[in-house]
Parts: structure tokens; C-alpha cells; sequence
């Protein structure tokens, strides 16, 4: 009798555990989707903008009983040293240094003063912890898992030895792999995906590295023949700045003519993205260059007032983000073998750069909704079980914190204009300015501009958010440290216990996922 008890005990336990999640299994399929240049203070923002602060699709449990877990995350880069251990200047030539030192990030130390996370805003500058990381350098380590300094792309700190990316792996492996980008498609995070370059400012170069490896889908911004607002403009004869993010001239001109290395069907008008996105004669290879110069929306200028956070309307010439990223999926939906894809929403960056909430909001909704448009995806042709999704960012971007943080010495906490003397005002300085406490952005209601302050026009040294959904998602927990004031701060509309991870773990954790 004890043995038939025991027996139903454990066959009542297995009927009611359900199916076995798919956190900690092998994935068929991995995806990264980065917002570029936005933390925990900006994400929600757009978030409370929204509405959606803890409910958009990435947030919330899956129709299939899938959840997804969330982390913070840290993105230091190697600061380059000379002989005596002082730091040199960011992107300083390899042959002048001696060795590199990680930049750290350390709770202990962050919550200590305001600006400890963008010292290198003001003299004297080389604090190590306090220094920050740019797109390559956190492109480089959320794709191969290796640090480097900045400006270098899939090299170390010497610009000398290649390090092999997650992209890599899955085309070793048999797998297709692709990028989609807001910007530039050679820009350095989706240049990160695949190739190997001692500079980010190569973007002819990387561009052409791109076009020549087996990546079977590269979506971008870039295009020589139209301005950011949807205007058709003709570079000048010998320009070849404006051809610098898609080759240069020649191998523009081989790519619009359907010729070059690894011949890919090669689109640029929106209706043709939109028609791949909709499954109309995909193709088992594309390059997708959108008809804007630089992003597909941040920098359009001149167009009509409209219901947007900016209150312009927005470029009509482009395809959206997720439109983008659903087309992509459908090409390399096609391998029997599975895929990787990286998608990039690349200005938010830029807009946090500019202090500029209104346009930032906008690039992170659209980004937003890029996830939405992988998700329904993946619930329509995959499944959780054999997908990992992870949403994250590279770094923090402008110092973006709640209303009332600090008291300005200009008197208010936002600029009075958008003149470059006025946001630039607006912004910390320890000198002029009182640091009040901690503030997360204020919820002011959907719709409306939530409340905030920009400290900084640079990168800095904040945690980042990063959500995990399906096969292998558990294996973060692998990695986990603790900051407690961060979870403070932003922890209760995400649910987040203030567990961190390194931006290397997301490396890991995918080559892992595709190795099971």
C-alpha cells in the first residue's frame, strides 16, 4: 500500500506540474533585439507613454504558458592604459597603450554620488569605474561575449584578433542568420553581428564585409539617393561620403544591379519590405536598403504636423521597424536548420544624445512594436520551445532620470528651447547643480510626456533592462548578481528583483541555446 500511495503522489505531482517549460531547453532559433542607447529610466518612460509599463507582449506570460524573466544588465567596455596604469582618451590608437583594464560596474560604488556613472562628462576624467562603453564595444560583447575598447568591432583591444560571433556560430552550425537595423546597416551594432574591424568608422569596409559573408538577410538605412525625410536627392559626382555606409560607389552600384558577392535580391521601397513581411515571394536572400539617408524616422525634418510624441509625421517613404523584422523573419524562416537574427532599434541613441524625449518615445515605441510583430511571428510559425527571444539594450544613453533629481543652477529641469545652449544648460554639472535623490521618471498617463531630466548628452554607465522568452531564457540565472537600490528604483512595474547579468552572458546564454 505505501508503494502505491508513494506512486500516486508522484503521478499527481507530474499531472500537475504540467509540461516542461522550454526556459532552460535548445533553441532552433535565436533572436537579439536591441534598443540602442536606452536604460531603465527611459524604458520606462516610453513605456508610461504608452501605457504598457509591465504589459507589453515581452512582459507578460505567453499564450502557451511561456513567461519571460528579466534581469538588469551591465555593458563596460576595457579602457585602454598606458605604461603607468593611466587611462587613455576613448578610442585611442592600440599602438599607445599597454594593456586595458574593464571599466567595472560595481553597486556599491554606483549609488554612492549622482554622477558616478558619467564622471567622464567633467574634468578630470579616467576614473576607471566610471567610464562608459559605446556600440561597438557592447555590440562586440553581446555578440561574441568578449570585452573589448571602444571603436573596435569583433576584435580585442589591440585591433589584432578576431573574435568569432554568435552569427558565426549559427551558420557553422547550418543555420541562417541576418540583421535589421533603424539605421545605417553597417553602423556598429549591426556590424557587430558579423563583422571584424579595428574601427566602427569603416563603415565602407564593414559594409563590404557584411555583403560578402553568408548572412542571408541585411536590412538597413543608408540609402545615397534620398535625405532622411523621404526626399529623393542625387549625391554629388565623387561623393563617396554618402555612399560610405553602403560600400562606397562601386559597390552600391553592383548591389542595385542585382550583381556582387553572394548575389542577394536587393530592395528599397517600402512597398517591396512590405510585400516580404506579408510571405509574397520570399526569397532565400535579401539586402533591404530603406530610402533614407540615415535613420528610417529620427531624422526626418520638414514634414506636416501630425499625432505623433514629436508632432510631425513621420517619414512615409520608409517601411517600419517591424515590418522590417517580420519580412527578415519570413527569409530565414525558409532554413530547415533554423536561424539567428539580430534586429536594432539604433536611435534611440541618437535621440538620447539629443535629449530629445519626444522623438525618443517614438523610437522606442517603434522598437516596442518590432517585438510585438517577432512575437506574433514566432507564435504563428515556431513556438517557445524551440525559440529564444531576447530584448535588451547596449548601453544607457543621456543620463535620463525622474523630474526633480536634481535642482538645475538655470533654474529649471528641462530646456527652455531646443537651441543647443539651452540643453546643454539643462544638464548636470556638479559644480552649478544639487543633486536631490534618486528619481525614477514620474508616470504622468498615457499619452503624455512623463516626468523627467536629462543629465548628460553621452553614454554612461547605468544598468540596462534585458527580458528572456523561451528555450534556454532560464540560463540567465546562471549569471546573476544583485543590485538592490537599482530594484528600488525600477523594479515594481516590471516585477524585477534587481538580479544583473553582464551584456557577455547574453553571448553565452545563445551559443548554449543553439548548442543543445
Amino acid at each position: 500500500m505505501k508503494l502505491q500511495r508513494l506512486f500516486a503522489i508522484l503521478v499527481l505531482a507530474v499531472l500537475c506540474a504540467g509540461p516542461a517549460p522550454a526556459q532552460d531547453g535548445g533553441a532552433r532559433n535565436v533572436i537579439l533585439m536591441i534598443a540602442d542607447g536606452i536604460g531603465f529610466n527611459g524604458w520606462l518612460a516610453a513605456d508610461y507613454y504608452q501605457g504598457r509599463a509591465g504589459t507589453q507582449s515581452y512582459q507578460v506570460g505567453r499564450p502557451d504558458g511561456s513567461a519571460p524573466v528579466v534581469y538588469g544588465m551591465t555593458h563596460y567596455a576595457l579602457n585602454l592604459v598606458d605604461a603607468d596604469g593611466r587611462i587613455l582618451p576613448s578610442r585611442a590608437d592600440a599602438r599607445q597603450a599597454a594593456g586595458a583594464v574593464p571599466q567595472g560596474y560595481d553597486p556599491a560604488l554606483r549609488w554612492q554620488r549622482f554622477d558616478g556613472a558619467m564622471r567622464n562628462d567633467f574634468p578630470p576624467v579616467g576614473l576607471n569605474y566610471t567610464s562608459y562603453t559605446d556600440s561597438a564595444a557592447s555590440g562586440t560583447a553581446l555578440l561574441t561575449g568578449r570585452k573589448t575598447a571602444n571603436g573596435r568591432i569583433n576584435m580585442d583591444w589591440r585591433g589584432e584578433i578576431a573574435f568569432r560571433t554568435i552569427a558565426q556560430v549559427a551558420l557553422e552550425q547550418g543555420r541562417a542568420a541576418g540583421v535589421v537595423t533603424s539605421v545605417q546597416a553597417s553602423h556598429a551594432t549591426p556590424a557587430a553581428v558579423i563583422a571584424h574591424n579595428s574601427t566602427r568608422s569603416d563603415m565602407a569596409g564593414i559594409f563590404r564585409e557584411m555583403l560578402a559573408s553568408d548572412l542571408a538577410v541585411i536590412m538597413g538605412a543608408g540609402h545615397p539617393g534620398y535625405d532622411s525625410s523621404g526626399n529623393r536627392v542625387e549625391p554629388p559626382a565623387g561623393d563617396a561620403e554618402s555612399f560610405a555606409a553602403v560600400g562606397g560607389p562601386e559597390t552600391w552600384a553592383a548591389l542595385a544591379g542585382g550583381a556582387g558577392p553572394h548575389v542577394r535580391v536587393f530592395i528599397e521601397a517600402k512597398s517591396d519590405f512590405e510585400a516580404l513581411a506579408a510571405g509574397d515571394e520570399v526569397p532565400a536572400r535579401v539586402v533591404g536598403i530603406a530610402r533614407s539617408r540615415t535613420t528610417l524616422q529620427a531624422d526626418r525634418q520638414g514634414l506636416p504636423a501630425a499625432d505623433e510624441p514629436s508632432g510631425m509625421a513621420l517619414n512615409p517613404a520608409v517601411p517600419t521597424l517591424a515590418v522590417m523584422a517580420t519580412g527578415a523573419l519570413n527569409v530565414l524562416g525558409r532554413d530547415p536548420g533554423g536561424f539567428f537574427l539580430a534586429v536594432e532599434g539604433g536611435a534611440v541613441d541618437w535621440m538620447g544624445h539629443d535629449n530629445d524625449l519626444p522623438r525618443f518615445i517614438e523610437e522606442q515605441a517603434a522598437f516596442n512594436e518590432a517585438v510585438a510583430a517577432v512575437i506574433a511571428w514566432v507564435e504563428a510559425n515556431s513556438g517557445w520551445d524551440e525559440t529564444l527571444l531576447v530584448i535588451t539594450s547596449d548601453h544607457e544613453t543621456g543620463g535620463l532620470w525622474g523630474e526633480g533629481t536634481f535642482r538645475n543652477g538655470t533654474g529649471g529641469w528641462l530646456a527652455a528651447d531646443r537651441s543647443e545652449e539651452a540643453v546643454e544648460a539643462a544638464r548636470y554639472q556638479p559644480a552649478e547643480d544639487t543633486f536631490l535623490g534618486f528619481r525614477a521618471v514620474q508616470d504622468r498617463g498615457a499619452g503624455r510626456m512623463p516626468g523627467h531630466q536629462w543629465a548628460s548628452g553621452r553614454h554612461t554607465n547605468e544598468l540596462v533592462p534585458l527580458w528572456a522568452l523561451g528555450a534556454g531564457a532560464g540560463r540567465f540565472a546562471e549569471f546573476a548578481r544583485t543590485d538592490l537600490q537599482a530594484a528600488a528604483l525600477w523594479g515594481e512595474p516590471y516585477g524585477w528583483d534587481g538580479g544583473y547579468v553582464d551584456n557577455t552572458a547574453v553571448f553565452h546564454v545563445m551559443r548554449e541555446a543553439l548548442a543543445r
